[in-house]
């Protein structure tokens, strides 16, 4: 007969619980730009966990949500002192991406018809005329 055994030790992971301090931490390391699998390894548990107890702990999405957003301010805050400051390459990149109709490296074309619609080109009509006989040819490409 054998004898059973208590087992000391349980089995698995420990149980992952959501505090006010891993929701302080998880707005923190959100606020430094990590990313959710990031943010889970920091905290010493999987990605899909993270997820899963976000989705189901409104206070640790709203921390996460709080510190990307207080990441993106920071961030924006220096840039804006930077730009405001003198220094070009952060006042052309401020003027590209808060103006980029009128900041944009490549001016995009449009073409319009006689109506002033804007026109789309769907086929391509290429015609060789200097080529002997043979080789006069239409070639037609059309777009997918």
């Amino acid at each position: 007969m054998t004898k059973k055994t208590e087992n000391p030790q349980p089995v698995g992971r420990p149980k992952f619980e959501i505090t006010e301090e891993i929701c302080m931490q998880a707005e923190r390391l959100a606020s430094q730009g990590l990313i959710m699998t990031q943010i889970a390894t920091v905290l010493g548990i999987a990605g899909g966990t993270l997820f899963d107890k976000q989705s189901k702990n409104p206070e640790l999405e709203e921390a996460i949500k709080k510190g990307r957003a207080k990441g993106i301010a920071t961030v924006t805050n220096a840039l804006f002192d930077k730009a405001t400051s003198g220094d070009n390459v952060s006042m052309i990149f401020y003027l590209k991406n808060r103006d980029p109709d009128n900041w944009e490296e490549i001016q995009k074309r449009q073409y319009l018809d006689a109506k002033g619609d804007a026109v789309t080109y769907k086929k391509l009509q290429i015609e060789i005329v200097e080529a002997d006989d043979s080789l006069k040819t239409n070639i037609t490409s059309k777009d997918s």
